[in-house]
Order: C-alpha cells, then structure tokens, then sequence
C-alpha cells in the first residue's frame, strides 16, 4: 500500500512537472466520490494529461488513484458578462485498492472515460471544474462503476 501511495504521488508529480514549461498547469482538490488531490498538465492547446490521488467510498471505498489523457476544449459555451465554459472529455485508467466489503485489500483496475465542464478565472489564476467519470473495473471482479466530482485547482 504504501509503495501504491509512493508511486502515484511521484507519477502525479512527474506529470505536472515534465510538461512543457509554456503549458497551462494545475493542482488543487476535488470533492465527491472520490475526494483528494487532482492535478493536470497540459500538453498543448487541445490536450491534456490529469490525475488524482484520491480516497472513494461506498461500494468501491479505498485508495483512488487514476490518470486521463484528455481532449480539452471539445465544446465551448460563451456566458455572458464571464469567460467561456470549456467541455472536455477522456480515456484512462484507475486503480483502487479496496478496504471494505469481500474483495478487502484487492486492487481493482480498469478504464475509466469522464466528461467534464471547465471554467478559468484569470484573477486569481484558477479553475473550477465538475465531471462525471465511467469506470469499468477489470479485476478483482468485472464491475462497472460512476465517478462524479467537483473541485478547483491554482493554474501556474
């Protein structure tokens, strides 16, 4: 567990800080199912890579830990008298190593595919976004599972 928790922390710190140094880059939290840290970097004006290490609850409670390739940008709503609402949508993977229930102390892994709303405020340099996650579990047993969260993370 705690070489899981190491090795996530050092991934998420990796794909903050490898990015390209002009990119558009982000850590802050998230609340929902599950909670924790999120963190994203971006890879050019249309893509980006985010992750979180997290802690989920109910029927799937545990250590949260996932990675998305993202396409940024997908739709853009105009609001007025505010900037724009981006939409964006991805492909990846999380891992959850259980704590309850009969598959106590298993990891799961398995694809997971959200759709997102973003919106940036320039002063201060932040982003607020929202976002419902599909996640099909592979192992220890197949299982599908939803992932909805809202949160805000510091751009630099």
């Amino acid at each position: 567990m705690k070489k899981l928790m190491a090795a996530a922390t050092l991934s998420l710190s990796m794909m903050i800080t490898t990015s390209n140094a002009l990119a558009d880059n982000a850590i802050g939290i998230v609340l929902g199912d599950p909670s924790g840290i999120s963190g994203r970097a971006s890879l050019d004006g249309q893509h980006s890579i985010e992750g979180a290490l997290a802690y989920a609850t109910g029927d799937h409670s545990g250590l949260h830990i996932h990675a998305t390739y993202l396409w940024d940008r997908a739709r853009t709503f105009t609001v007025q008298g505010g900037g724009p609402i981006e939409m964006y949508y991805g492909l990846g993977v999380r891992l959850i190593n259980f704590n309850k229930g009969e598959h106590d102390g298993e990891l799961a892994i398995g694809p997971r595919a959200p759709l997102g709303l973003l919106y940036n405020i320039n002063n201060p340099d932040i982003e607020i976004f929202g976002e419902l996650s599909v996640a099909v579990d592979l192992t220890p047993e197949t299982d599908v599972d939803l992932d909805v969260g809202i949160g805000v993370r510091l751009r630099f």
